[in-house]
């Protein structure tokens, strides 16, 4: 069967994580979201798959090339330019990236799957094309039922009593809200969807597409089974994956590596002396971290590869990516470390370059050297501060 990922996006509610990566890219425990897609399509015998791409599409083809590694046929439609050497990203909306697909191969030639780059699911891909070739439907959109306090946030389905769509609602006021069922931004259609898209512009899925079939009449169902949904749209929703993962509350996924002690896993070649530091489970350490003595990590925490937490540093309910140096001392509660970024989960984020803060936080793959003496001051202050709190 055939499938089309969703690639294009810049994700800018996830910068500055997609400063570094696109989107579909930003790893959930050291694992590209993608990833956990395509494991899925795969067991479904999604076995050929296309995937629009634009900003930074080298990233995203050059890690899934031709999809050998996955055992899936793989293939890239460009939404951009080339100017100078460098990949402009132009905009065709969800829509008219799949007209491009189809002008350039005809390669929808059976019903198929769309579905976004940047979320983690469990959905039955299986029985929901059961369920659109039972109805006959031109398109069916995968929905979920959400709490009606939360209806805010989504696009509303309206349907009949036998799951035809009739209208949409894009984020309504929940007292103005006609369902709580949202749109997820999953989609099987037919080809013959195609007539209704145009062959210049932008053109969107959700906000033109859909409406339009159900103007027309088009047979147009949705069906809202139990599946989990984890949208990772914001740097909020990334640190709560990366949290909900440790914890294994994603469901048939585990932490990658061997399980070192009750709820801590670790890769190999690991310099972690559980006797002289302090971890309190559940934390995932990928391959090659090392742990100082009187390092601290309280979970549910995850500490990339090649990283190094120095001695009596500590380090809370964070997401550290990999080859990141959190200095002796240091205290990171609740944060994401990504690159030269200090990040807040909900929406503030440092510059550790620009502010100066590298000796606080700084790459494990340079090597140590002098601190200034205001640095050095300043660092005295944090140990003296860690200490009173130790001393209470």
């Amino acid at each position: 069967m055939k499938a089309v990922i969703l690639a294009g996006g810049k994700g800018t509610r996830v910068r500055p994580l997609t400063y570094l990566l696109p989107k579909p890219m930003v790893p959930i425990v050291e694992r590209p979201i993608m990833s956990f897609l395509l494991d899925l399509l795969k067991k479904h015998d999604f076995n050929e798959v296309i995937v629009t791409v634009g900003y930074m599409a080298n990233t995203i083809e050059d890690h899934y090339k031709n999809g050998a590694d996955y055992g899936m046929q793989i293939a890239y439609s460009l939404e951009g330019k080339l100017e100078e050497g460098e990949i402009v990203p132009v905009g065709l909306g969800s829509a008219g990236g799949l007209k491009k697909v189809q002008d350039y191969s005809k390669f929808f030639d059976e019903p198929f799957l769309v579905i976004c780059g940047d979320a983690l699911i469990d959905l039955d891909f299986t029985a929901a094309m059961e369920f659109h070739k039972k109805n006959n439907a031109t398109a069916t959109v995968i929905c979920k039922e959400v709490p009606k306090d939360e209806v805010y946030k989504y696009g509303v389905v309206v349907t009949d009593e036998n799951n035809k769509v009739l209208s949409f609602q894009e984020k309504p006021k929940v007292e103005e809200a006609k369902s709580n069922i949202i749109n997820t931004g999953i989609y099987i259609f037919n080809p013959e969807v195609f007539d209704y898209i145009p062959d210049d512009g932008e053109f969107d899925i959700g906000g033109e597409l859909l409406p339009l079939l159900v103007e027309k009449g088009e047979p147009f169902y949705a069906t809202a089974p139990e599946f989990q949904w984890v949208d990772v749209g914001s740097t909020k929703d990334f640190y709560e994956a990366n949290i909900m993962l440790v914890n294994q509350e994603i469901n048939d996924v585990t932490p990658y590596g061997k399980e070192i002690a009750p709820g801590i896993w670790a890769g190999i070649n690991c310099d972690i002396n559980l006797d002289e530091v302090e971890v309190t489970a559940p934390v995932y350490f990928g391959s090659s971290v090392r742990l100082e003595k009187g390092a601290k990590v309280i979970g549910p925490s995850m500490i990339g590869s090649g990283s190094i937490i120095k001695a009596n540093a500590t380090v809370e309910e964070s997401v550290v990516l990999g080859y990141t140096k959190i200095s002796s001392h240091a205290h990171i509660e609740k944060k994401i470390i990504a690159g030269k970024y200090i990040i807040n989960p909900f929406g503030t984020s440092v510059d550790i370059e620009e502010s100066d803060m590298t000796f606080l936080v700084d790459d494990a793959r340079k090597e140590e050297g002098a601190i200034s003496e205001e640095q050095k001051e300043i660092m005295e202050m944090i140990k003296n501060i860690s200490e009173l709190a130790t001393n209470r």
